[in-house]
């Protein structure tokens, strides 16, 4: 439980898409690309998923995959209940729709793993990621906020392609947010600069977060 909880430390303290592709296959050699940027791409700065969402939301922030089985509203509750010695009041559900982002970052190699027999096969790709990230302002007296489920879940971290979103709170200028992301990639080229641009995964879209928070 103490795990889950950590986002919320600080917020309880504190208040208490498109790229053109220019690839051309040489017609007889179809391994061999025809793309004098492809050495610029294969060359991109690589950010790992897990130090871009620590930017984004913090160090402590929690990944849906990573939830104790017995994680609910009651068990926050029955800790919030130990921490200010009064019952808290929850507030919600509300949702938070994200629109399709631009890419960033972009050209990212990763190591995709084929999930069951959907295109495209397991290989090295480079691809876009494509960040939905939620940031919610809070009501003065929130005491905790967490976020529940995202409708299309993308990757908590594209890195590995564990699917999933992120979550945490956050504290700027005297306003408390709940935020959350989560990710998708188009995997543009494949490791010999063949233009491949598949979406993965599968089911791409606006993302809604679903959150709550609780007030004494």
């Amino acid at each position: 439980m103490r795990k889950f909880l950590m986002p919320f430390m600080a917020l309880f303290l504190a208040v208490s898409c498109s790229n053109d592709d220019d690839t051309i296959l040489d017609s007889n050699n179809s391994s061999k690309p025809v793309n004098a940027d492809f050495s610029k791409i294969s060359n991109t700065a690589q950010i790992n998923s897990e130090d871009l969402t620590k930017d984004l939301l913090g160090k402590n922030f929690v990944s849906s995959n990573s939830l104790i089985p017995d994680f609910n509203k009651e068990n926050l509750i029955r800790s919030l209940s130990s921490t200010y010695k009064k019952a808290p009041t929850l507030h919600g559900p509300f949702a938070y729709t994200v629109p399709v982002p631009s890419p960033n970052p972009t050209n990212q190699k990763v190591i995709y793993t084929q999930v069951g027999n959907t295109y495209p096969t397991t290989g090295v790709y480079y691809a876009d990621v494509y960040n939905y990230f939620m940031k919610a302002e809070l009501p003065a007296g929130a005491v905790g906020a967490y976020v529940e489920s995202i409708d299309n879940p993308g990757y908590a971290n594209y890195t590995t392609q564990a699917t999933g979103f992120n979550s945490s709170t956050a504290n700027e200028n005297g306003k408390s947010y709940v935020v959350a992301n989560t990710y998708t990639m188009v995997l543009r080229y494949n490791s010999v600069g063949q233009a491949v641009n598949a979406v993965v995964p599968a089911a791409s879209g606006p993302k809604t977060f679903t959150y709550y928070y609780f007030t004494l």
